[in-house]
């Protein structure tokens, strides 16, 4: 969506893939929501180049467990400024990004 730097991930990638997937991450302007699948397992190096990825931008991690939140946590021990939001939360998820409401619904619709 414009506006709007999207990324999913479902499982940890193979490591071509997890490069590409920062490279889309890398610091912008626009927003980024960060939609974790499942139970996805990113040890602590990829938390690192995940967190040095991100930046400064502003992000939303949206989660259905807590290996997610403490995906969130660990992010903001290393300085990135995200929060987790589950489904149902996504009203929050859009206020925290200044986005239009519903725009995270459709977003995350769009890409299932």
């Amino acid at each position: 969506m414009e506006g709007i730097n999207l990324a999913k991930i479902a499982n940890m990638p193979p490591q071509r893939e997890w490069r590409q997937f920062l490279d889309h991450l890398r610091p912008s302007v626009r927003p980024l929501v960060l939609w974790i699948r499942g139970r996805v397992w990113i040890g602590s190096a990829g938390r690192s180049e995940l967190a040095s990825a991100i930046g400064s931008s502003r992000v939303g991690l949206v989660v259905s467990d807590d290996i997610g939140r403490g995906l969130a946590t660990a992010l903001r021990w290393l300085g990135v400024d995200v929060d987790a939001y589950g489904i149902a939360d996504l009203y929050r998820l859009e206020a925290k990004l200044n986005l239009d409401p519903g725009t995270a619904n459709a977003m995350l619709q769009r890409v299932y």
